[in-house]
C-alpha cells in the first residue's frame, strides 16, 4: 500500500463490522436468521483471520468505529474480552462498540468488556425486557428501529416511499463488512453473503478495499445506480443516502437511531 492509498482509506473507512462468530440465539422476525439456516460457515473467526484484520487496520492507522456483528449475537464468544483487549492494543485508535440483544450481558461481563476497551454497549431489547441503567450503554426496542427489508430477504418489510430503491448509497464507501471466514462482503445487507469484495485471508485491506469489484461498485452506488446487484435494487435501507452517515457521531454513548 502506497502513502496516498493509506491516507485515502484511512480517510474513507469510518466502520469495521467483524464478524467474529456466526451464529444467534434470537430469531427476530426482521431478521434474515429467522427464515435462513445456518449459514455454511464456521461458528468462530480464527485467530489468525483476526490477526490479519488488525494488521491491516493498523497499518492505516485506523482510527474509526470497530464493532462484532453481522447476524450474530458477539456476546455468544466467551472469550470477547480476549478479542476486545487484542483490537485495542493492535489498533489502538479505534472505538470499539458492542451491539448486542443483551441476553448475556451481566453486570460482571459489563465490567470485563469495559476494562478490556468496549467504549460503549447499544442493547437492542428485541422482546422489550429492560435492562438495568449502565453508564455507557443505551438500551433500545423493536419499536426504536427503522427496519429495512434486508435487500430484499424480507419481503414482509416494505417502504413508505416507492423512490427509495433508486437514491444514492455510500455504505460500501464508508464501511468494511468482514465475515467470520475473512470475506468482504459489499454491504451489511447482503444475509446471503452473495457478494464478495475480496477476502483478507488472502488479499492486504488496499487491494480489496481499490480493486475490482468495490471501487465500481463504490462509485456506482453513490452516484445513485441500484442496478448493481440485486439485493441494491430491492434495498429500502435509507441510512446511507448522504457522505457520513455511516459514522456514528461522537460520542458514541449520545442516543441514535439504528437501521435494520
Amino acid at each position: 500500500m502506497n502513502t496516498v492509498e493509506m491516507e485515502h482509506l484511512a480517510v474513507q473507512l469510518k466502520n469495521v463490522e467483524i464478524e467474529i462468530n456466526s451464529r444467534c440465539n434470537r430469531r427476530c422476525s426482521y431478521c434474515p436468521v429467522s427464515i435462513l439456516p445456518n449459514p455454511d460457515v464456521p461458528k468462530f473467526m480464527s485467530d489468525r483471520i483476526l490477526d490479519r484484520i488488525i494488521d491491516e487496520l493498523s497499518s492505516i492507522d485506523y482510527v474509526g468505529r470497530v464493532s462484532y456483528h453481522f447476524y450474530n449475537e458477539p456476546l455468544l464468544r466467551k472469550d470477547l474480552e480476549l478479542i476486545v483487549a487484542r483490537v485495542r492494543t493492535g489498533v489502538p485508535g479505534a472505538h470499539q462498540v458492542l451491539y448486542t440483544n443483551g441476553d448475556y450481558l451481566t453486570d460482571g461481563r459489563y465490567d470485563t468488556l469495559r476494562e478490556a476497551g468496549i467504549e460503549f454497549i447499544v442493547i437492542t431489547s428485541h422482546d422489550g425486557k429492560p435492562h438495568p441503567e449502565r453508564e455507557y450503554q443505551v438500551v433500545q426496542f423493536s419499536n426504536d428501529l427503522e427496519l429495512t427489508n434486508r435487500g430484499g430477504a424480507m419481503e414482509h418489510i416494505g417502504s413508505d416511499s416507492d423512490d427509495v430503491n433508486v437514491g444514492r448509497c455510500f455504505a460500501p464507501s464508508e464501511m468494511l463488512i468482514v465475515t467470520v471466514t475473512g470475506d468482504v462482503v459489499l454491504c451489511y445487507e447482503d444475509a446471503f453473503r452473495k457478494h464478495m469484495m475480496g477476502s483478507i485471508a488472502t488479499q492486504s485491506l488496499a487491494d480489496i478495499w481499490f480493486g475490482e469489484p468495490f471501487a465500481t461498485l463504490r462509485s456506482r452506488l453513490a452516484a445513485g445506480d441500484r442496478s448493481v446487484t440485486d439485493i441494491c435494487k430491492k434495498c429500502t435501507n435509507v441510512a446511507h443516502t448522504d457522505p457520513g452517515m455511516s459514522a456514528h457521531s461522537e460520542p458514541f454513548w449520545q442516543p441514535f437511531s439504528v437501521a435494520w
